[in-house]
């Protein structure tokens, strides 16, 4: 809208008004107008120069990130969100923003953290919903991609492996375009190791090939990035495995958990002398005992959480792990885990006693494929399990009725 007079008039206002008063903050809506105008560079100079006395006000950096959309340059639009990401973690426009770009890029991956943030914190928001969607289902494309390519690698490895056995003299051909191909799609879905391989595999044959000698040190490079990326998060596990085509299931995080239980009680009794083993174990005897009949009635108040999008199931357990009533599928064995659960809420109360925070209310573990949550009602847990669409603020929205009615059972 360069020739709209209006516009052309705020602007020779907001000018004005700066000029008078250079450490104002008027130059945000000044890069605005220049924004609606289409002047695009004048917007970044006013930003950058009014960013460079006041680098903590947001607001311009939301401007200046809408001006380097509207430009396409997405790269640039990202770090300038990303800086307003980290001092206001609840800016809905701001996941917004950053989710629909990460989408256009083909990110899939990053879009869905964007969005699930946004649901989190407004589950009523359809148009986020569908974009959701729209990333989930590009991304399990992308893997079915990589498996194609990857059967055909195989194929082709054999191939080569069955001519070796013959003494064939003449090197097996290589489609060169292919291969890039193949070892982009590993990139994508940062399976780094295996890019690697292919173009190693590939200067193998032709070692001056420069193309293949600059992509492979742009994987080392992305490589190398997502390993500082992940040893910054302070909530990163001890143990991360990256899987490239099989989804990480919540049975498979389960059985982790149970694993790291079992290690656990060998170091302890190897290391607690025998009067604490006992005391603990008398601690964690549950004084709660209830008939047949209430044990129905709490299943009765689980299925209410079958309403949540992406609930896949929960059960309520006693300090000691019995599991007084479960709705799960059927993979997914109660009694076998309810143990393990209960040592897990026992040690993680004794972690957060020890910082000094007080009695725990609620843990909520996030992983690639979804999040498992439990919470303490009364004298037994709540534990619930979700896969990676699961609506988490709908499920705290209904997650306070449902403790108040296991309360109402239990008393």
């Amino acid at each position: 809208m360069a020739g709209d007079p209006a516009l052309t008039a705020e602007i020779e206002e907001l000018k004005k008004k700066l000029s008078q008063n250079p450490d104002s903050l008027i130059f945000v809506p000044l890069a605005d107008a220049y924004r609606k105008a289409g002047l695009y560079d004048e917007a970044i100079e006013v930003c950058k120069k009014g960013l460079e006395k006041h680098p903590s006000y947001t607001s311009a950096r939301v401007v200046l990130g809408r001006v380097y959309i509207e430009k396409n340059k997405y790269d640039e639009a990202i770090e300038e969100l990303k800086k307003v990401e980290s001092v206001d973690s609840d800016n809905i426009m701001v996941h917004t923003m950053l989710g629909n770009m990460y989408l256009k890029k083909k990110l899939y991956a990053e879009a869905v953290e964007q969005f699930q943030r946004v649901l989190s914190l407004n589950p009523e928001d359809v148009e986020t919903q569908e974009k959701l969607n729209e990333a989930l289902s590009a991304k399990q494309e992308i893997s079915k991609e990589i498996k194609k390519e990857e059967v055909k690698q195989e194929q082709k490895q054999e191939a080569e492996t069955v001519k070796k056995s013959e003494k064939v003299v003449e090197k097996p051909k290589v489609d060169i375009q292919k291969s890039l191909k193949v070892a982009e799609l590993y990139t994508k879905k940062e399976d780094f190791e295996k890019a690697i391989e292919v173009y190693k595999e590939l200067l193998d044959m032709d070692p001056e090939n420069i193309v293949v000698q600059q992509r492979l040190r742009e994987v080392y490079d992305l490589q190398d990035k997502k390993i500082r990326k992940a040893k910054e998060k302070t909530e990163v596990k001890d143990e991360e495995k990256i899987v490239s085509s099989d989804k990480i299931t919540t049975e498979d995080i389960l059985d982790v958990m149970k694993e790291a239980v079992e290690s656990d009680k060998v170091d302890e009794e190897e290391k607690k002398p025998e009067k604490k083993v006992e005391h603990v174990k008398t601690e964690s005897k549950s004084e709660i005992i209830l008939s047949k009949e209430k044990s129905e009635e709490i299943k009765k108040v689980l299925n209410v959480l079958k309403e949540v999008d992406g609930v896949i199931g929960s059960f309520f357990l006693l300090r000691d792990g019995s599991i007084i009533a479960s709705v799960l599928p059927p993979s997914i064995n109660a009694n076998e885990i309810g143990k393990h659960i209960a040592s897990i809420v026992e040690k993680t109360e004794k972690s957060v006693r020890n910082m000094n925070q007080g009695k725990l209310h609620q843990v909520v573990i996030s992983s690639e494929s979804g999040q498992l949550l439990f919470t303490e009602v009364m004298s037994g847990v709540l534990f619930m399990i979700g896969n990676e669409t699961i609506n988490v603020g709908k499920m705290r929205l209904i997650l306070k009725d449902i403790i108040d009615n296991i309360k109402k059972v239990l008393s």
